[in-house]
């Protein structure tokens, strides 16, 4: 069997990158496992800020920076594999260092561009993302570009000029550690977790300002006046600065719950614990909480924006951001109202059946073998 060198060219580990870093782990692993008539040698590599940098006393984010575009570079030339897989849309540059015909660049977002432009609702920049930008540049050198969502691939086409040809829409796979548990565990979780008893919880997600939180505070403040059971908002990854601040402008009868850093074990007993997830986003790149959720068996309420729809179907209520009164609806129904919430637990089973990493590790051999050529 012909056997073929790939390497996967990742980020900082300073970065804290964690969704690219299950991309690069899952991707490979993947592939390894996945019959093939070619074999791939699949490495992973990820640079280390150069020591120069560390002993200088520059600030962090100059070094990172400074190591990100200067040293990087010059390191990863050294790394060409037979196939170059750059997992992340901002390392675009390295195409300028390495053999660019063999290159693979996957596309999560263009979020910095759009926001930039005020594409995004809500979602502002205060600086030109002029690194950002050269890095989407020199995506074009590129022999073929994954976008994670049919959206993401329209976004390329229509704000960078990238022809539709070359890209190829490959969706990410779901951890199989998302599952569902019994209730009689989910009822010890939500004592762990020291969630008020026969509260209704509901689950918000990430700090980043296209999020949409604002909103989801004025659902629950909402929810809140018309349920006979108290409502209780858990919000992961938010800092106590934007939760002051929303507390601020929004009164909740409940002080918010405020999670962050969890592990992967810690975040599947959450959504476990959970009653429903608002995802009122403004945009996405692809949308990995709602797929989360549905593996847990949590019915998800959210946003019509962005890759949104294409990723959740029917196996979600979808409204616009900005419609409260639809959204808050939205959650009342799947709280209350049992058969309701057991139609989209069971559609969410069904629809996360299109997204495992054995299809994406599928669908990137293809590509691979088509760069070969």
């Amino acid at each position: 069997m012909t056997k073929y060198n790939v390497t996967l060219f990742g980020g900082y580990a300073e970065e804290n990158r964690k969704s690219m870093d299950v991309y690069a782990s899952k991707l490979s692993s993947s592939m390894l496992l996945y019959p093939s008539k070619i074999s791939w040698n699949i490495d992973i590599f990820r640079p280390d800020i150069a020591k120069g940098i560390i002993l200088n006393k520059l600030n962090y984010g100059i070094k990172l920076k400074c190591s990100k575009y200067y040293f990087y570079p010059r390191t990863a030339k050294n790394h060409n594999g037979d196939i170059n897989h750059i997992i992340d849309q901002s390392y675009s540059y390295l195409l300028n260092y390495i053999d660019s015909k063999r290159s693979v660049v996957t596309v999560h977002d263009i979020i910095p561009i759009l926001g930039w432009k005020g594409i995004i609702s809500g979602l502002s920049y205060p600086h030109y993302p002029l690194l950002f930008k050269l890095s989407i540049a020199s995506l074009h050198k590129a022999k073929a570009i994954i976008a994670v969502s049919e959206n993401t691939k329209k976004d390329l086409v229509q704000y960078c000029g990238i022809s539709s040809e070359k890209i190829s829409v490959i969706y990410n796979g779901i951890n199989e550690s998302f599952h569902t548990m019994p209730k009689e565990k989910k009822a010890i979780l939500h004592r762990k977790f020291n969630f008020p008893d026969k509260a209704h919880i509901v689950l918000i997600m990430g700090y980043q300002q296209y999020k949409n939180h604002l909103t989801s505070f004025k659902v629950i403040n909402k929810l809140q006046d018309i349920l006979s059971d108290p409502v209780q908002l858990v919000w992961l990854g938010g800092t106590i600065g934007q939760c002051e601040q929303l507390s601020n402008k929004v009164k909740l009868n409940n002080p918010v719950t405020r999670l962050s850093n969890l592990s992967l074990k810690q975040l599947v007993e959450l959504y476990n614990s959970v009653d429903c997830l608002l995802f009122p986003s403004w945009y996405e790149g692809f949308g990995w909480p709602p797929l989360e959720a549905m593996a847990c068996g949590v019915p998800v309420v959210c946003s019509n924006a962005g890759p949104i729809p294409e990723i959740v179907m029917d196996a979600a209520i979808t409204k616009d951001p900005e419609d409260i009164q639809g959204l808050f609806e939205a959650i009342k129904t799947v709280l209350i109202e049992k058969d309701q919430r057991n139609s989209y637990i069971k559609l969410g089973y069904n629809n996360i059946k299109r997204f495992t990493w054995k299809n994406c590790a599928s669908e990137v051999d293809k590509l691979y073998q088509r760069v070969l050529i």
